[in-house]
């Protein structure tokens, strides 16, 4: 019997240059649309539309981010973080 000689191929994964939009009427797509607004949203209002905890939905949009949504945090004087989506994200449903 002839040998067999064992090979390796590294494959490299497949990235899309679009990003996969959260399920049409889910909490994730009502913080997308909150998020998307011209002067964005703070934790605690998105918190409270969605019936979340401040700690959940900031959990939340760290995931939104390693989806690749660009997520801006504006730094306002003595008042609460803005939260807003910046440029397009291609979102795919």
């Amino acid at each position: 019997m002839s040998q067999m000689q064992k090979t390796e191929t590294k494959m490299e994964p497949i990235r899309s240059e679009k990003i996969a939009a959260p399920r049409a009427g889910s909490k994730q797509a009502k913080l997308v649309a909150m998020l998307s607004r011209k002067n964005g949203i703070t934790i605690s209002k998105a918190s409270e539309a969605l019936g979340w905890q401040n700690h959940t939905t900031s959990a939340t949009m760290t995931g939104l981010r390693k989806r690749g949504y660009e997520i801006e945090r504006v730094d306002r004087d003595n008042k609460e973080n803005i939260y807003v989506i910046r440029g397009e994200t291609n979102a795919s449903n």
